[in-house]
């Protein structure tokens, strides 16, 4: 695994906004160098597009200029295309416009609806219109048929910006059982722009981690610009209703008749085995140490979690301590994570860890990790704090680890989820303690060719982006933790 950023000769439109910066300035690039403290050939360079122009420098122009809110956006916007290539920029913008909206999405159970007697004569051969009138009459009918059936299963194929995923969750963490399985439409990638694609992951995650293998999605690939004959090809097959759907749902038209119901499941089951599953499952933590076990490479790991990734500097010895092997129900585990946590030890190089300062002070303050099940792992003791901490410090200052902390104005990252990509290319999704059901609940496992190619051109771009703090900063951050740890102003615990 190669974690060299990938950059892009496309300066030119950056260039050009920066000479028309200058030019209604009126300033020289010298008298502007030197009032900002910067050396003038490297902006000379940048101005003919021979070399980018350093974060800081591009900055203190921005400042220099005096640039509106609304410039800043568009001089950044072409700053970062400049420094990355603009199809690794829009899979950078993916993606943490993802992790953005994941650590907003709150796990709890809702009361259902007053429900609305369905009549078959209102609605049966009638269309509904209105995207509001759609939207309430498909959850009527999905409540309904979640509470008045025994383990239903729903098939879904679904409007592109239709989301149902609420209903669902609400619906399993009440207790309710029954099965969804949804048929995706994937955008067919020309080039390296997967940003389309990373967007069916907002729904797809939450409810893949929710239902615990009760989701099953599969997906095809479509050229871009298709279009679909039927106007009414989008369409939800429960167990009683059929509901054929407008792509942007304004429209729908239901359906009771039992013959077509079957002939549309039969078509949909007719698909699904000529698509592959976008995501797998695995709960067991033995085998997915074991699985993760053969596929880390050591010329490269890409890890993301509130937490800095430790798992590098776990002995046997530490291990042993704290793993509470009389509480484990899953024969292996301990072995398991031993060779785990050994294999980590081994990447020499290109081994990336990013985190938040939220998850760093947590650690700091309470030695709990919350990538491992808590009735497993007690909070670490302070002088092993510190020993953690102090051999991420010396790698990160050394360059064997890059650690990066997540600047919380531009990166949020979801507390329940941990990310990491392994050495194929396939990107992986595991609940944390913060979870609703714990660490370990459910694991998911992505090998879609382009999300992955998105999750992996967003880890190569972040080092020196303004998404995350400067080594300098990180550093700072880690030697304060220890400095606390240490006996000046001790956290608690």
């Amino acid at each position: 695994m190669s974690y060299k950023r990938s950059t892009t000769a496309t300066t030119s439109k950056f260039s050009n906004y920066l000479k028309n910066l200058f030019a209604e300035s009126g300033e020289t690039v010298a008298s502007v160098a030197k009032s900002i403290g910067a050396e003038r050939t490297s902006i000379h360079k940048a101005l003919s597009g021979e070399r980018l122009l350093p974060y800081p420098v591009a900055h203190a122009l921005a400042d220099y200029f005096q640039l509106s809110l609304e410039e800043r956006q568009e001089y950044f916007r072409l700053y970062n295309i400049s420094q990355q290539g603009e199809d690794v920029w829009q899979n950078q913008t993916a993606v943490s416009s993802l992790l953005n909206y994941l650590s907003t999405v709150q796990f709890q159970a809702v009361a259902s609806p007053v429900e609305t007697a369905i009549t078959p004569p209102i609605y049966e051969n009638l269309p509904v219109q209105g995207e509001l009138a759609v939207l309430n009459m498909v959850n009527t009918i999905l409540y309904s048929e979640i509470r008045q059936n025994d383990h239903p299963t729903f098939l879904l194929f679904l409007p592109p910006d239709m989301d149902l995923s609420q209903i669902f969750i609400s619906q399993w963490l009440n207790g309710s059982h029954f099965r969804v399985e949804q048929l995706l439409s994937i955008s067919a990638v020309r080039g390296d722009n997967c940003a389309q694609n990373v967007q069916l992951l907002k729904q797809l995650i939450p409810l893949s981690l929710i239902s615990r293998g009760l989701y099953r999605s599969f997906h095809f690939h479509e050229s871009a610009g298709s279009s679909f004959i039927n106007p009414l090809n989008y369409y939800i097959i429960t167990p009683h209703y059929l509901i054929l759907l407008k792509q942007d749902q304004s429209v729908a038209y239901i359906q009771q008749n039992e013959a077509l119901i079957a002939v549309y499941t039969e078509h949909f089951r007719t698909l699904i085995e000529h698509c592959n599953p976008l995501v797998s499952y695995n709960q067991n933590i033995a085998e997915l140490f074991d699985m993760a076990n053969t596929t880390i490479d050591p010329d490269g790991y890409l890890y993301m979690m509130t937490q800095p990734c430790f798992g590098r500097y776990y002995t046997p010895e530490i291990i042993g301590r704290y793993f509470q092997v009389q509480n484990c129900p899953i024969p292996g585990m301990f072995d398991a994570a031993v060779q785990h946590f050994a294999m980590l030890h081994k990447v020499k190089k290109n081994f990336c860890t990013v985190f938040s300062e939220k998850g760093l002070q947590y650690f700091i303050e309470t030695g709990i990790v919350t990538e491992m099940p808590p009735e497993y792992i007690p909070p670490a003791e302070i002088a092993d704090r510190i020993y953690l901490l102090s051999s991420l410090r010396k790698d990160i200052a050394e360059g064997t680890v890059t650690g990066l902390i997540a600047r919380p104005s531009y990166l949020k990252m979801p507390d329940f989820l941990s990310m990491s990509i392994d050495s194929h290319g396939n990107t992986h999704f595991d609940t944390t303690s913060a979870f609703p059901s714990g660490a370990f609940y459910c694991n998911i496992h992505i090998s879609e060719k382009s999300i992955c190619q998105a999750f992996k051109d967003f880890f190569q771009s972040l080092p020196g982006s303004r998404m995350v703090y400067s080594q300098e900063d990180t550093l700072r951050m880690l030697d304060e933790g220890i400095r606390r740890l240490s006996g000046k102003n001790p956290p608690q615990g």
